[in-house]
């Protein structure tokens, strides 16, 4: 066989991969998307993909893997949360961020991700959604943990007067509000006409939580024995 035909096939076949790969990522953010990691398998993935399974395991290795790979793609662009804060740092010197610049902080780089206009927008909300709310698996990225940990250590020098348990806690209440704001509106129908009338309105919703956020981290600590001693004097 002449040697540029040789090249030439060698080229299609390098091609041919690259197109499987894609195809597989594609497949594979779609499904999660819609039916969630637990209910997806890699057969699934690979006959949505019109591969053979062997080939989605040579690409991405196991299941896990893989949904990594799609929370990288739909988070890759958001790593300048981490920059962000590293900007508040040298701007705050040796004293801590304030805390309403975390919180803002925070709330914009996810207004940018679930915009409309975002390619990976609906994606994002609907896989952060998944990550949170999918009954049963405890699944969150390692990128989103190193992020988040960036934050955690922000609180925790914004809140010197809380407990770290404390500031955990709070962070807990504060993201999970954030993550039910994007992907957990459908609970709004329970509310009927108490909605507000800016639930279909994503980005508003969460410019709002703002000033609640801030007031949530905020709070003088109250312990939760305290609060039953409270309630048990009223009865």
């Amino acid at each position: 066989m002449p040697a540029d035909s040789e090249k030439t096939r060698g080229n299609a076949e390098i091609r041919c991969r690259g197109d499987a790969k894609q195809r597989i990522f594609d497949a594979a953010e779609k499904l999660f998307t819609d039916k969630g990691f637990a209910a997806t398998s890699m057969r699934m993935i690979a006959r949505a993909a019109d591969v053979p399974l062997a080939s989605v395991n040579y690409h991405f290795g196991t299941k896990r893997d893989l949904m990594e790979a799609v929370y990288g793609r739909v988070l890759g662009a958001d790593a300048r949360r981490s920059t962000y804060l590293d900007k508040l740092e040298r701007e705050a010197g040796d004293a801590p961020i304030g805390i309403t610049q975390i919180v803002q902080t925070f709330i914009e780089s996810t207004v940018r991700l679930s915009r409309k206009d975002n390619v990976s927008g609906a994606v994002f909300k609907q896989l952060i959604g998944r990550a949170y709310f999918e009954p049963g698996h405890d699944f969150i990225p390692a990128e989103y943990v190193q992020i988040m940990d960036r934050y955690r250590c922000a609180l925790i020098r914004a809140l010197p007067a809380l407990p770290e348990e404390e500031v955990l806690r709070r962070m807990y209440f504060f993201v999970g509000l954030v993550a039910y704001v994007v992907a957990g509106r459908d609970v709004m129908h329970l509310l009927g006409h108490c909605a507000p009338v800016t639930a279909t309105d994503t980005e508003s919703l969460l410019y709002a939580l703002v000033p609640f956020i801030v007031g949530g981290l905020q709070a003088p600590a109250v312990r939760a024995d305290r609060i039953a001693d409270h309630d048990a004097s009223k009865a």
